[in-house]
């Protein structure tokens, strides 16, 4: 992962863990959400191209994780 993104990564996560902690949870707890989610893998991923998405599109994502016990992505 090349420094760009990293530092988009870091901005995804910044903003999902400040929106999980705004519902349900502290921030110790949002980390955790999504340091040990299969979302956070396919973040880091380069070739996923998750990191360039927006916050809200991840956060759906994360969403969906959580709720089905994996991503599952709607097709529009």
């Amino acid at each position: 992962m090349t420094n760009k993104q990293g530092f988009l990564v870091e901005g995804v996560v910044g903003d999902i863990a400040k929106w999980l902690m705004n519902e349900r949870s502290t921030l110790k707890c949002a980390l955790s959400i999504i340091y040990n989610s299969q979302f956070f893998e396919k973040l880091q991923d380069p070739d996923t191209g998750l990191y360039a998405e927006s916050s809200a599109y991840n956060y759906d994502l994360l969403v969906s994780e959580m709720r089905n016990g994996k991503i599952v992505q709607a097709d529009i």
